[in-house]
């Protein structure tokens, strides 16, 4: 239970580039690198960590909402590095060939449940092609959820060693970049938070003709998926008529040219092999065919009331 802040304010912590801490003076005014608008949590006066680095595993996880690809502000333009992160979704579930003027994307968009409820798709991805009816594999929109990971335990550990950086003399990165103990990844939470929005912007998705899609960060990838693998063997359908995509986004250790707007930022990529094309049925199977029978779950002894 130890990680390192892997990301401050959009900056890596890992090559030596110098960071300057936030100040309550710039707090409301810092943009963020990843979206049109400024840094929420600094103008919450929290501190601006976009990603950590578990020290076991070596993997990212992210706990700020906007580090993937954020959705708002909604009538903002979309900035370079969601453009790229949105263009890799789309090479890989519609065509490696496809250009940027070809993706068409909706933010925020409402899904009616109830009355007093409803959902919204992070966003709605489909494609603009002039022969898109004679492609041998129909292409269909879809739900386009971002998942990329959570929160930590021990939140309050990794704030307080934040603030002593920010308060030294000389507040240099290898010292932000020291581990800080009893804080770790939050995975289970973050899954539980999203399976009633899987299985209801799914089925909408489903009904309505469309597929599934969730990016979802290398940690929860890691934790999801040997457990859904002991109750069914998922076909893969990668290269057929899937309905239910999971794509893991990981570090990419070799990206050459980096958008303007993220320059210092960890680069992120597409892992194809620890990426998921299957059947939304199967898959919600799968969630719901959990557990085995337990002979000792209703055995006494019990306790009387009185």
């Amino acid at each position: 239970m130890t990680v390192v802040v892997a990301e401050y304010l959009g900056i890596r912590t890992d090559v030596g580039i110098a960071i300057t801490p936030v100040t309550v003076a710039s707090r409301p005014k810092i943009p963020c690198p990843f979206r049109n608008a400024h840094c929420d949590k600094a103008a919450r006066g929290n501190k601006p960590v976009c990603s950590v680095r578990d020290v076991d595993s070596q993997e990212l996880w992210i706990v700020c909402s906007h580090r993937l690809c954020a959705t708002s502000p909604k009538n903002s333009p979309l900035n370079e590095h969601q453009k790229g992160i949105l263009h890799q979704v789309a090479q890989t579930i519609f065509s490696p060939e496809i250009g940027r003027n070809e993706v068409l994307v909706k933010r925020e968009t409402p899904i009616p449940i109830t009355e007093e409820s409803d959902y919204s798709a992070d966003y709605v991805m489909w494609r603009s092609h002039p022969n898109l009816a004679s492609l041998a594999a129909p292409d269909r929109p879809v739900i386009l959820e971002m998942q990329g990971g959570g929160e930590t335990t021990a939140t309050g550990e990794l704030t307080r060693h934040i603030d002593q950086w920010e308060k030294l003399p000389t507040p240099t990165t290898d010292i932000l970049a020291q581990p800080v103990k009893k804080t770790a990844p939050l995975v289970t939470n973050a899954w539980r938070r999203q399976q009633e929005q899987f299985l209801v912007k799914g089925n909408v998705a489903m009904m309505t003709g469309g597929r599934m899609v969730f990016c979802i960060g290398s940690m929860i990838e890691r934790y999801l998926m040997p457990r859904l693998r002991e109750t069914i063997q998922f076909r893969d359908l990668r290269g057929s008529n899937w309905t239910l995509a999971l794509l893991t986004f990981v570090e990419d250790t070799e990206v050459m040219e980096r958008p303007a707007c993220a320059p210092d930022s960890i680069a992120l990529k597409i892992d194809m092999e620890r990426s998921l094309f299957t059947n939304y049925g199967s898959f919600v199977q799968a969630i719901t065919n959990q557990g085995s029978p337990c002979n000792s779950l209703f055995a006494e002894p019990y306790i009387a009331l009185e």
